[in-house]
C-alpha cells in the first residue's frame, strides 16, 4: 500500500535530519515522502537536499505557517495511507510495515493511532503511555479530547486512509495552532479511531521552544473556539477534572467504554483486532502513580 508522509519544516536544522532518517531508513517500498520547507533561514533545507534521493517532492518557499505547509503537502499526496510528521519528531523503525499490514488486513479500519511515545531534546526515548485505551467516537467528535478532559490526541501517531481524508475539507487554515484538533473531530464524524498496541512515533518534548509550549494558552483558546458549537461534556466530569491533574487522571481511568484494539498475538504471529472494554485513560494505575510521584518530587525541587 502506498504511504504518503508530509513533513513541514522551518528553521529546524537541529532535528530535521533525525525526522528524515526515521522515515527514509525504513526503506518502505511504496513510500511517497513530501517535504515542505517555509524558506528556512538556517541550514534546514541543505539537510533536506542531502536526502533528496528518497524524497518524492521537496520545496523551500515562504508560506503562511505550519498548517498551510502541511496542507500543501497533503494536497500533493497520492498515497492510500496518509500522515504528517513534524520536523522535530520521529517514527519508530517498524512503523510503516505495521501500518501497511493493519490497513491491508482490516479494510474497515479508517484511522489508527499507536501508543503515545515521547523523547527529550537529546533524542532519548523517555516514555510511552503503555495502556491500550478506548477512544469513543462521540468523545472525539464532540471535542472532549482536550487537556482537562480526555487529554489531547497525539498527532504524530495518527495514520488514516485517503477515503477518510476526502470526507473532510482538510486542515482549517484559520487556526494557527489547533487545526489538528479540529481535523480529529471531523474524522470522528465518519469513523472510529482504532488503537494499536505499539508506539508508532515519538513526540520530542522541547519546553519553552515549541509553539505548543510557548503558546499553550493560544492552543487552548483555539480548542475552545472549535468546541463552541459542539456538545458540552457532562457537567460532573468537567467539575471533577477542573480540580487538578490527579482528579482528571482518575476521571479518565474510571470511564470504561467499548473499544476496538489491535494487538500482536505471538501464537499466530499476526496483528489481531478485538473489541473489549477499556478505560479512556492511556496510562494504567501503576504508571499514573509513578508519574504523580515524579511530578510532585520535581515540583518540590523547583520550589526550593
Amino acid at each position: 500500500m502506498k504511504i504518503s508522509i508530509v513533513t513541514a519544516s522551518y528553521n529546524a536544522e537541529a532535528h530535521v535530519e533525525a525526522a528524515l532518517d526515521s522515515v527514509l531508513s525504513q526503506h518502505y517500498s511504496d513510500l511517497e515522502y513530501i517535504v515542505i520547507d517555509g524558506a528556512s533561514k538556517d541550514a534546514t533545507f541543505q539537510v533536506v537536499e542531502k536526502c533528496s534521493d528518497g524524497i518524492a517532492y521537496c520545496v523551500s518557499e515562504p508560506d503562511e505557517g505550519q498548517y498551510h505547509a502541511i496542507q500543501k503537502g497533503l494536497d500533493r499526496a497520492s498515497g492510500e495511507i496518509m500522515a504528517w510528521l513534524n520536523a522535530d519528531d520521529i517514527y519508530m523503525p517498524w512503523t510503516f510495515s505495521v501500518v501497511a499490514e493493519i490497513f491491508e488486513k482490516y479494510p474497515e479500519v479508517q484511522w489508527i493511532t499507536g501508543l503515545p511515545g515521547f523523547m527529550n531534546e537529546q533524542g532519548q526515548y523517555t516514555g510511552v503511555h503503555a495502556s491500550a485505551a478506548a477512544y469513543p467516537q462521540h468523545y472525539i467528535c464532540n471535542g472532549w479530547y482536550q487537556e482537562h478532559l480526555a487529554g489531547y490526541l497525539q498527532q504524530e501517531s495518527m495514520f488514516w486512509r485517503r477515503s477518510l481524508w476526502e470526507k473532510t475539507s482538510g486542515l482549517d487554515l484559520s487556526l494557527d495552532l489547533a487545526a489538528d484538533f479540529k481535523l480529529w473531530t471531523e474524522f470522528a464524524k465518519h469513523a472510529e479511531l482504532v488503537q494499536i498496541t505499539t508506539p508508532l512515533a515519538a513526540f520530542r518534548k522541547r519546553p519553552g521552544v515549541q509553539k505548543s509550549s510557548l503558546d499553550s494558552d493560544g492552543y487552548r483558546n483555539e480548542v475552545a473556539t472549535v468546541c463552541e458549537t459542539l456538545p458540552r461534556p457532562p457537567t460532573l466530569w468537567s467539575k471533577i477534572a477542573s480540580i487538578g491533574v490527579a482528579a482528571r487522571s482518575l476521571c479518565r481511568l474510571v470511564q470504561v467504554r467499548q473499544a476496538k484494539v489491535i494487538a500482536y498475538v505471538d501464537s499466530t504471529q499476526s496483528w489481531e483486532m478485538v473489541s473489549l472494554l477499556r478505560p479512556i485513560s492511556r496510562v494504567g494505575l501503576g504508571q499514573m502513580f509513578l508519574e504523580y510521584r515524579v511530578r510532585n518530587k520535581n515540583s518540590r525541587i523547583l520550589n526550593k
